[in-house]
């Protein structure tokens, strides 16, 4: 009100004659009272009791342009403004220029709404992210956009989508058969395979590959470069990095453009993330054209080998032939697909990957216990002098509760979506509020990973706060001896003992939620974990490191809501290889 006051003082000094004055007047007053009246209308819709209203509209100051400015410029603070600000007992209308959205940040709420697949989908959304980030062409979006026959392979009643046409349930049930049981053991063992010879193959040049420690000013580039390689190579075959000498570098440099692209900055306001795009994009393309001149991909039934030098995982085959058959896809349709498919493999499982080392590795006490769990996945050690890289089994690390927890509190901690769910067929209610059909619903997992009373019981009596991490956050106590008919006296004898304990996720439905949640959650989860635990196995079989620093990096907040976090500042550490194997005693020793 001061700034007010001001600007009427001046204006009484040099009089009315200046149009510019009464402008900045006008405008200010019309932003004053708007804020003025959304709060009236808040508090009355909060407040009145009144059933089946839309939920109390955030407080704006520009008409027309609603909450458009604060929910792009930072979206991470907006949210946390709302709750502070207005609760989090409701759930809040955000008015956006031409549509509005529902801000879900309720606990209770999360579980049933990403459970109501067949009410709500995410298909809106998920074919803006095709056109704005990835790139699909005019001609091929009504294909994603009309498809409203759901993703099961009975379609939603009263729809006529053609089979092959049927975008969405093509997409689920592909990605449910590739990325699940022997395809996705087959996928992860070439992915550990490749990783490992990779970083087997020492390079004399290479200080890191010395055998003497080696300062190193950031880490995460070095291993993200490493993992990037080996899971684009697992999964697309060798030719798309082939020939395309810099896509790692562009790769990076378009995931970095996503949080642009994701504004709908048109090229003219946003040139080198419409840059980055473009790039991928031809090189996708590029690779197509070479894999289709060498590989018939028409050749993907049960028959055709599960893995292909040209294409990559048989899925890859599956795609191509799926999206041609489709009669609408053209090329730059089908790179546009692929392209989403490098972001989902790449982009959220290796900086996890890179989280999970750090906080591994920056705890001695942790570590100690961490690497005889890993030691259990080497079947065969590494051999410099014979030129024989290690091979692995990742079945018992993947079965680890500690190993498993870890994983999950990384997540938790460092997964950061903005999951959106739309009522396509009616209105829809939570509790006394209606969400009107259309309109999307806005859940972000990051408020709900840090949400204190939510996560109060999962604390250790307050011993280990929600917003620091916690190794231990996942594991609870095994009961199944005790109740395996052991006798009296064996109980007894084990209650001084410490309690076995197990990995488990039971009872966080709608608050452990990196993946989102029902039939819509993210497919290649399985693959990820494999990924995040797998290149992390690996990594300990051929190096030593030690975090310098001795804590974890803060988080970028630019892709907050896009995925994994990245670290937002350097990470220096100290690095060595290892000769040989390694063997836990009193602690750990490496030899």
């Amino acid at each position: 009100m001061s700034l007010l006051q001001d600007i009427i003082d001046l204006t009484l000094r040099q009089g009315l004659n200046s149009w510019r004055i009464s402008l900045l007047i006008a405008l200010i007053l019309l932003a004053a009272t708007t804020y003025i009246v959304t709060i009236i209308l808040h508090v009355w819709t909060k407040y009145s009791g009144k059933d089946g209203q839309e939920p109390p509209v955030i407080p704006y100051w520009l008409p027309g342009l609603g909450s458009l400015i604060p929910f792009i410029r930072d979206t991470k603070g907006f949210i946390a403004s709302t709750v502070r600000k207005w609760g989090h007992d409701t759930p809040y209308t955000v008015q956006l220029p031409a549509f509005k959205a529902y801000l879900i940040t309720q606990p209770e709420h999360f579980g049933p709404l990403l459970k109501a697949t067949r009410l709500l989908s995410n298909k809106k959304v998920m074919a803006e992210l095709m056109r704005d980030v990835f790139g699909t062409p005019p001609k091929v979006m009504p294909m994603y956009l009309g498809d409203n026959s759901g993703i099961e392979a009975k379609p939603v009643p009263g729809t006529s989508i053609p089979s092959h046409q049927r975008i969405w349930h093509n997409q689920h049930a592909d990605s449910a058969r590739y990325l699940t049981g022997d395809a996705l053991r087959g996928l992860a063992a070439r992915f550990t395979s490749i990783l490992s010879d990779a970083i087997g193959n020492m390079d004399p040049s290479d200080p890191v590959d010395s055998g003497e420690w080696v300062t190193m000013e950031d880490f995460y580039p070095w291993w993200r470069s490493r993992v990037f390689a080996a899971a684009t190579t697992a999964l697309f075959g060798p030719h798309l990095l082939r020939l395309n000498p810099n896509l790692e570098e562009d790769f990076w440099r378009f995931a970095d453009s996503i949080p642009t692209l994701v504004k709908r900055y048109p090229a003219w306001m946003a040139p080198r993330a419409h840059a980055a795009r473009a790039k991928m994009l031809a090189s996708v393309k590029k690779w197509h054209a070479y894999a289709r001149e060498n590989s018939d991909y028409t050749f993907c039934g049960d028959k055709a080998p599960k893995w292909d030098e040209y294409w990559g995982s048989l899925w890859l085959k599956v795609r191509q032939r799926w999206g041609q058959d489709t009669g609408i896809m053209d090329d730059d349709g089908l790179a546009s697909e692929d392209l989403a498919l490098t972001i989902a493999a790449n982009a959220n499982a290796i900086p996890m990957a890179f989280w999970y080392l750090i906080e591994t590795y920056r705890d001695p006490a942790l570590l100690s216990r961490v690497l005889p769990e890993l030691e259990t996945a080497v079947t065969t050690p590494a051999s410099p002098n014979k030129g024989q890289s290690a091979t692995f089994d990742l079945s018992p690390v993947l079965a680890s509760p500690l190993a498993q927890s870890i994983y999950a509190e990384v997540l938790r901690m460092r997964i950061s979506l903005l999951l959106n769910r739309c009522p396509d067929l009616k209105d829809h209610r939570i509790g006394p509020w209606t969400l009107k059909k259309g309109a999307y619903m806005t859940l972000p997992t990051a408020h709900i990973g840090y949400h204190s009373k939510a996560w109060e019981p999962y604390t250790d009596g307050g011993n280990a706060p929600i917003n620091e991490f916690w190794a231990e956050r996942f594991l609870v106590p095994d009961e199944t001896e005790a109740n395996d008919g052991a006798d009296k006296t064996v109980a007894l004898e084990k209650k001084d003992k410490t309690p076995k304990m197990r990995f488990s996720t039971e009872h966080l439905e709608g608050i452990w939620v990196p993946y989102g949640g029902g039939a819509l959650m993210c497919p290649g989860r399985h693959f990820a974990k494999q990924e995040m635990m797998g290149s992390v196995t690996v990594f300990a079989h051929y190096y030593e490191l030690e975090v310098i620093s001795g804590r974890a990096p803060p988080m970028d907040d630019k892709f907050y809501g896009m995925g994994a976090q990245q670290p937002a500042e350097k990470t220096p550490v100290r690095i060595r290889r290892r000769v040989g194997g390694w063997k836990p005693d009193k602690g750990v020793r490496f030899e």
